[in-house]
């Protein structure tokens, strides 16, 4: 139990890492299994073809939150490049964010948080924090 003796930074950085990697991995990974990738991406592009995103863009986009959502959440976990993977975490927060923002959804605050956390993360993660990047 090492980390119970960490400096506050560093307890927190460790602590949003194990949490935030686990949650955006179950996330991701509940898009492949349970719902499926086609059946995702028709979800999507049924709710953004109505506006004036072109489809193609919104196939991509779909996609991309599809291979983004676990990808990052394993880095996160792992620790690999910890400012630059949390940097497109909060990218692709921002994204979901603007998204449901197009979408007109009036929960889109919430999501706010999930960029805001990401970005605090990357900007706590610098490149002199502790002996690995990581800092752990």
């Amino acid at each position: 139990m090492k980390f119970l003796d960490y400096d506050s930074r560093r307890y927190f950085l460790f602590g949003i890492r194990f949490l935030f990697g686990l949650w955006l991995l179950w996330v991701g990974l509940y898009k492949w299994v349970a719902i499926g990738p086609n059946n995702f991406v028709g979800f999507i592009t049924a709710d953004f073809d109505k506006t004036w995103s072109p489809h193609i863009l919104n196939v991509l986009l779909a996609w991309l939150i599809l291979i983004a959502e676990p990808l990052l959440a394993t880095l996160i976990l792992i620790g690999w490049r910890a400012r630059l993977v949390w940097t497109l975490t909060a990218l692709l927060m921002f994204m979901l964010t603007f998204g449901q923002t197009l979408l007109m959804k009036p929960d889109v605050i919430a999501n706010w948080q999930f960029t805001i956390l990401a970005l605090v993360c990357a900007a706590l993660y610098h490149p002199h924090f502790g002996k690995s990047e990581t800092g752990l």
